[in-house]
């Protein structure tokens, strides 16, 4: 499988999760999460989604030429590290309270990925050749 296809498959899935996972944080989580940690999973679901779209972008302008060498892994890194911590930090709010060790390791997860979803975003911004 090339890579191309590849990440045009981790797009699809990054959208279909937060599609099913923003369905569950509205319906199976409700009852069980504070506003502030509904806040911060929704956070997840939707920048999941931006960024997953955005891979979709990265692929398509990679097939038309505009770009040559998109930074696919940098930006799916980025999803995974940002989005899925706030998922995870949401989580451990819950389960296992909001003063729990497990979030000191998640906690610097989510700023890690989100710089790196912003260096994916502006090495794309300099690698477009219209």
């Amino acid at each position: 499988m090339n890579s191309e296809r590849l990440f045009l498959k981790i797009s699809i899935l990054g959208i279909l999760l937060a599609i099913i996972l923003g369905a569950f944080g509205a319906h199976a989580l409700k009852d069980m999460f504070s506003n502030y940690e509904l806040d911060i999973w929704n956070k997840g679901v939707f920048y999941q989604t931006i960024n997953s779209l955005g891979l979709l972008s990265f692929v398509i302008l990679k097939k038309i030429n505009i770009i040559q060498k998109p930074p696919f892994l940098l930006l799916t890194i980025g999803i995974l590290l940002f989005s899925f911590s706030l998922y995870s930090i949401a989580m451990t709010n819950v389960f296992l309270g909001s003063d729990h060790f497990i979030k000191s390791f998640l906690t610097p997860a989510t700023p890690i990925g989100g710089s790196l979803l912003v260096l994916s975003w502006l090495l794309l911004l300099f690698k477009v050749e219209i």
